[in-house]
């Protein structure tokens, strides 16, 4: 089939919703995935597409969306247009079974990368049904062959995606003529194993006969062609031949644009040209990789650090260009963590550059900009987006409006992953697949009416080292940590008034081992070893000497480091080992928290309400255990607020009830208090939550779930979470903790304050009654000071092991 020529005659007419599908499906076919988005996109702007008389137009339409946004790297919104493609086509009487097939192969597809094993269970549906008429099939029996090596390749089992490869190459061969793209898709797979075996002779071999076959059919221009190039590209950087492993990347960078013609590899393509974007940032951070081996293998040229400097900056352009047309959460965490690897990279290449520059600080400074900017995307996001809502100028109902929306789909997406009956759970994701829809109309409506609110929303948010050191005091410092792991180490930027400066932590592994170590004594209060353990973490973690006038610390962890306090680190030993009379970090500095530098500075002009809610349910229920002790923790924060003048709701016992909490005016509330139970789930962070009061009319809906609370819109300085490891939650590189404190920081709370394990409730009672007796009685302290002091008043206590003390931190000031 000539593509070409069915394009043409498709063009010459446009007017039915069937010859705009087709023409979308030929252009994807073709490699055009900006022509075939155009014409779904005119699909999509046909209210008439999901009422069509031909019920399979629309699920072939979201099909091919779900394959355009695969294409794009988006790959958990691809499974929801691809599967919701796949309940209409099951509702469709009589239609042939191999629609099915195919969708079932197109979904194993999505799922191969992060998810081989579940992707192979979809290859073996498909292949059941394509079995019924093997001979009909048989192309397609072979194309799920090759899917189902691409699964043990991510797997690690290159041995049998070898077998699997060679066979299906046969049953190819046997069955078609030479040089059709599917041989040469073989071929280059076969050629990516043996480059992964480092069999460096077959792998030259196979890449390029697949070469020779996508340039006879696709011409110089086609991304399977620009993914030949880069593993050519990947072979000659591991035989040592840097000139050729950069005229292939070159090569490479020109296959997937569509009008860079450059063979010069000081050249880059811009950001707006190219085909997959997903596919140019891959081959940009190849190239960069390529030019700091360069250097070090070979040249020692500056001038290919900055090179390699330059080609991260374009990488990022792109990578920025991805997240803004990016909207689903997990697509967004998936790109967060390759942004890591992109910007620890850059910290790398620019700390080199720095080495060997003999003045000034700009390459050291670009190194803590990259630190700053892979930190809390997300979060930077939300706090940008409620700017532009704020300043935009956009009416209150419209915003309720957006504000109910995104509730509703906080809540279906928390029912999907609570549910297990198939008919339910596919009833919940229809209804959250179509208000989705509906919500992502409603913001390009709201972008296109209020254009202001798309300039703020889009702008940059990054703050400038200046910035951040204007609005530091001259008794602060903050000090950031970034973990470099392709290195096995840690990079510390310590960042003053008047200074920036930076230290490397060698041994990540070794680094982490002891954080482990100290977790455990601290969470299992065992003293005999905590001294020792908690002082060589801190050697670890504090390589530098801070300025005697130094006296509070604003700490930015990365990874794992979120998931201590600092505070009980020990700086020096001693013989007396009882735990009051440890020197303990907090016994020098104010330390709190923060998700980044940015972010710390961020708050600085906002306006609260001069109310507060309490939550205490005091007793549960279904075997959960009372906390008595909060109900004096609850009277004291009630006293407290009688004494300020600030009115208070007061849901304690049968009044706090989940329905009640959500139903409050929480933005109006400027300090919000949960006495309660915490629950954690570190693989599903969404199911992590909050318990409150059973309640009659609701009895199994009295946990308040992460996946909820990003629905909420909070305007609270203080959220105090009096509770059970809410301070946890899964690690995503590049977010931090994915739990309970990001969820109510990214629904509006400027300063949280967090456990860090499962915390005794007398001891906690203690802790907040004075917390809030140091800090809140002295309006010219901050939360950080008066949580320091609740601290060493317990230190100087009954309650002086940090088991009691420690797991509570501030995020925030």
């Amino acid at each position: 089939m000539n593509i070409d020529v069915v394009i043409g005659n498709a063009l010459t007419d446009t007017s039915s919703n069937e010859n705009k599908l087709l023409l979308a499906e030929l252009y994807f076919l073709k490699g055009r995935n900006d022509k075939a988005s155009e014409y779904l996109d005119l699909l999509a702007n046909d209210e008439n597409i999901q009422t069509h008389p031909k019920p399979e137009l629309y699920a072939r339409w979201l099909k091919n969306r779900g394959l355009i946004l695969w294409n794009q790297g988006k790959t958990d919104q691809a499974l929801e247009f691809l599967q919701q493609s796949l309940a209409n086509y099951q509702e469709i009487d009589g239609l042939n079974q191999s629609n099915i097939a195919d969708l079932l192969n197109n979904i194993g597809l999505v799922y191969v990368r992060n998810e081989p094993a579940i992707a192979v269970s979809y290859y073996e549906k498909a292949l059941d049904i394509y079995s019924e008429s093997e001979a009909e099939n048989l192309d397609k029996i072979i194309q799920i062959s090759i899917n189902t090596s691409l699964a043990e390749i991510n797997q690690g089992n290159q041995i049998n995606a070898l077998r699997i490869l060679n066979e299906a190459l046969s049953k190819w061969k046997r069955s078609h003529e030479a040089g059709l793209p599917t041989e040469a898709f073989i071929k280059a797979n076969i050629g990516n194993v043996y480059l992964a075996t480092d069999q460096l002779v077959l792998a030259n071999d196979y890449l390029n006969e697949a070469r020779i076959i996508y340039l006879q059919n696709y011409g110089q221009r086609n991304s399977e062609l620009a993914n030949v190039f880069a593993q050519l590209s990947e072979l000659e950087l591991k035989s040592g031949s840097y000139v050729k492993s950069l005229e292939f990347i070159q090569k490479a960078l020109k296959a997937n644009s569509f009008e860079f013609d450059a063979t010069d590899f000081t050249k880059n393509p811009t950001a707006d040209d190219a085909n997959k974007l997903n596919i140019q940032l891959t081959l940009l951070m190849r190239k960069a990789i390529i030019l700091e081996s360069f250097y070090f293998g070979y040249s020692l040229k500056k001038s290919h650090l900055e090179l390699a400097l330059a080609t991260i900056d374009e990488a990022d352009s792109i990578l920025e260009n991805i997240r803004a047309g990016t909207t689903n959460k997990k697509d967004l965490l998936e790109l967060s963590d390759l942004a890591s690897e992109l910007y620890e990279d850059g910290q790398r290449i620019a700390l080199q550059l720095q080495k060997v520059t003999l003045l000034g600080t700009g390459f050291l400074e670009k190194a803590f900009q990259y630190a700053e900017i892979s930190k809390s995307s997300l979060l930077k996001t939300a706090v940008v987006e409620s700017e532009a809502q704020s300043f935009a100028g956009i009416p209150a109902e419209v915003l309720e409006q957006e504000k109910a929306l995104s509730s509703e789909l906080a809540y279906l997406n928390t029912q999907i992953s609570l549910e297990s009956e198939i008919s339910k759970l596919n009833l919940l994701r229809d209804q959250y697949f179509q208000l989705k829809q509906k919500h992502q109309q409603f913001i390009e409506k709201l972008e296109r009416e209020y254009p202001e609110y798309f300039n703020l929303k889009h702008k940059d948010s990054f703050v400038s080292l200046r910035d951040i050191q204007d609005k530091l005091k001259n008794d602060e410092a903050i000090i950031e940590y970034s973990m470099a792991p392709k290195s096995n180490q840690i990079i510390l930027y310590l960042i003053t008034k008047d200074g920036l400066s930076y230290h490397r932590i060698y041994e990540l592994d070794d680094v982490l081992r002891f954080l482990r170590a100290y977790r455990n004594t601290l969470i299992y209060n065992l003293q005999g070893s905590f001294q020792s353990i908690a002082h060589n973490l801190y050697d670890y973690l504090f390589p530098i000497k801070l300025n005697k006038d130094i006296n509070k610390l604003v700490l930015i962890p990365d990874g794992e480091l979120a998931t201590i306090p600092f505070e009980a680190l020990v700086k020096t030993q001693n013989d007396n080992s009882a735990f009051y009379n440890l020197d303990y970090l907090v016994k020098s500095f104010d330390i709190h928290y923060s998700y980044s530098a940015s972010l710390y500075q961020s708050n600085d002009n906002a306006r609260y309400g001069n109310e507060a809610l309490l939550i205490s349910p005091i007793e549960f229920g279904q075997g959960i255990a009372m906390l008595p002790a909060s109900e004096q923790e609850s009277e004291h924060f009630k006293s407290w607020c009688d004494q300020r003048a600030m009115s208070i709701e007061s849901l304690v016992k049968s009044d706090a009830t989940k329905a009640r909490f959500k139903n409050s005016a929480l933005d109006e509330y400027r300090f919000i208090h949960l006495a309660t139970h915490g629950t954690v789930d570190l693989q599903s962070p969404d199911l992590s939550g909050v318990y409150f009061k059973q309640d009659d009319k609701e009895p199994n809906n009295n946990i308040l779930y992460v996946g909820e609370i990003y629905g909420l819109s909070i305007n609270a300085e203080l959220v105090v979470l009096s509770a059970c490891e809410t301070g946890l939650g899964k690690i995503n590189r590049g977010e931090g903790v994915m739990g309970l404190g990001q969820a109510f920081a990214y629904s509006g709370a400027d300063n949280l304050i967090l456990s860090l394990w499962k915390v005794a409730d007398e001891s906690t009672s203690l802790l907040m009654q004075s917390f809030y007796q140091e800090e809140l009685g002295n309006e010219t302290h901050s939360f950080s000071s008066g949580l320091r002091e609740a601290k060493l008043s317990m230190i100087n206590s009954d309650y002086s092991a940090p088991y009691y003390w420690a797991p509570f931190i501030l995020w925030g000031k």
